[in-house]
């Protein structure tokens, strides 16, 4: 969900928009795109020409080379298109998450558990969409993302309709964890393709469409499921779930291309989009698959440039979405007894906030062009991280007050939560093109260890959440996570920026 992590429509409209047309030409045009220590490289006049003639420039990163089949020179349609896709596939990682939240009440008589317990189905799904992307990506790695995006939606399809004719708890979280399992790549895949399609001046725009995606999959999930069990059966949830998946699924067959494409054996490649649904090869032989390759983003772990800014943004993930999208079931259905399609109405402040807030990865783009004009490093673009906080911050303790000094339900409830949504996606989106920027050849790990580290912690906090809510309020409640995201989120991120300032980074 989140539950309530990925980017990409109302998102993806607007930035398919910014990014599609002049404005992003405009940028290659004029713009001197190299980062930190990297230098031009030297380059024959007749690529030169045919990088003009494609992109509008030759001062590129990463530089194409003269192949119209390289992901790099296709078309900003083409580009936006696969890029649609794969965010799509994000957002309905998060969206099946979250999408049975409005039901938990009917779900708890249906099947005779407590609404804490329901919660789980969320729950399970959470900590599953962010640690299996590290079995799929090695593979993808070898073989291609195409057709395992296919096999992820087409198995995520059958056991969601397996889902549809579940009677008991148990069998019904068991099927939602394989689901999880086969939608989950989605979560992690986006980052890769931004970098295998997209040049360092793009990366914060483009990873801001799949960002904004598993953001808003979390959102939208319980405001349009919440019309769904208000009216039908919970059951019904599930085959919205296998429809959508099975659209996915032919889009990804007459629509998708491979972005995966082999440079060095070009022999390796198939061009023909319905050949690559068939292929055996691996398009890249020496990518071996390994326990070892499967832990491989856990090194980043030790790389403090990446991990800190990961770290904030999980605690800005973890608070400003998990500990608020995951308990107003469990907050407004018990206090103001709210039914499902209220419940899920609640979710439009998340959906204004986040939709509003992806300026973050415009207005990253443009400060990382102007700084390098002056002088500036990558870590420019933190600059618009604390905004992001400090909303965030402000949004909880919102929510919390009002809460806790309502009986009634009171409209300022969804104001917490668009406040809190607008800074965590005004971050979202500079934070992972910041950590790209570090080493964008291994953008499908780093993106991998952003998306774990969230999603076992947006797993983890749900177990205390309800404690703490009990025990000392939602005032006090969400004022400690502002402590926190404060503690955690900020104060790294701005020692991590002063640090990098002063060695011109």
């Amino acid at each position: 969900m989140n539950n309530n992590l990925i980017d990409q429509e109302k998102g993806i409209t607007q930035h398919i928009e910014s990014s599609n047309s002049s404005s992003v030409e405009n940028v290659e045009k004029t713009s001197t795109n190299y980062i930190d220590d990297e230098e031009e490289p030297e380059i024959s006049e007749e690529h030169k020409q045919y990088l003009i003639k494609k992109h509008g420039t030759y001062n590129l990163i990463p530089l194409p080379t003269m192949d119209d089949n390289n992901p790099l020179n296709w078309s900003n349609y083409q580009k936006i298109l696969q890029l649609s896709m794969v965010s799509f596939h994000a957002f309905m990682a998060t969206f099946m998450a979250s999408g049975v939240v409005p039901a938990f009440g009917e779900l708890s008589v249906l099947l005779g558990h407590s609404t804490h317990q329901i919660s789980y189905l969320t729950s399970c799904q959470i900590i599953l969409i962010g640690s299996f992307p590290m079995v799929w990506t090695p593979v993808m790695n070898r073989y291609g993302k195409r057709l395992l995006l296919i096999i992820s939606v087409f198995g995520s399809m059958c056991f969601s309709i397996g889902c549809v004719f579940c009677k008991d708890y148990e069998s019904l979280i068991a099927l939602r964890c394989i689901s999880a399992i086969f939608i989950s790549p989605g979560l992690a895949v986006g980052g890769a393709i931004v970098s295998e399609t997209t040049f360092s001046h793009q990366r914060g725009s483009r990873s801001g469409v799949w960002s904004i995606m598993v953001n808003l999959g979390t959102m939208f999930g319980p405001l349009l499921m919440g019309f769904v069990a208000q009216f039908v059966e919970p059951k019904y949830i599930f085959v919205v779930f296998a429809a959508i998946n099975f659209v996915q699924m032919i889009a990804y067959i007459f629509l998708g291309k491979e972005t995966s494409y082999n440079l060095k054996d070009k022999s390796r490649n198939i061009i023909n989009p319905y050949k690559q649904i068939f292929r055996k090869n691996a398009i890249y032989p020496e990518n071996k698959i390994s326990i070892w390759i499967i832990l491989n983003p856990f090194k980043y772990l030790k790389y403090w440039k990446i991990f800190i800014p990961t770290f904030g943004y999980t605690i800005l993930f973890m608070h400003g979405n998990i500990a608020l999208n995951v308990q107003i079931p469990q907050v407004m259905y018990t206090k103001y007894g709210l039914g499902p399609m209220a419940l899920g109405l609640q979710f439009i402040g998340f959906i204004i906030g986040t939709i509003i807030g992806e300026i973050g990865g415009y207005l990253s783009d443009k400060l990382l062009i102007w700084g390098k004009k002056n002088g500036k490093g990558s870590s420019f673009r933190l600059w618009l991280t604390y905004p992001g906080y400090i909303f965030c911050i402000v949004g909880l303790i919102v929510f919390g007050v009002v809460i806790d000094q309502t009986n009634t339900y009171h409209v300022k409830t969804v104001v917490g939560l668009a406040i809190s949504a607008f800074g965590l996606q005004v971050s979202t989106s500079p934070i992972i093109a910041y950590c790209i920027d570090q080493n964008s050849k291994d953008a499908s790990s780093i993106v991998l260890f952003i998306t774990f580290i969230r999603q076992l912690f947006a797993f983890i906090g749900p177990f205390y959440y309800p404690i703490m809510f009990s025990n000392i309020g939602f005032t006090k409640s969400y004022s400690i996570m502002a402590a926190l995201v404060g503690a955690f989120g900020l104060i790294p991120t701005l020692i991590l920026q002063f640090y990098e300032s002063r060695r011109g980074r």
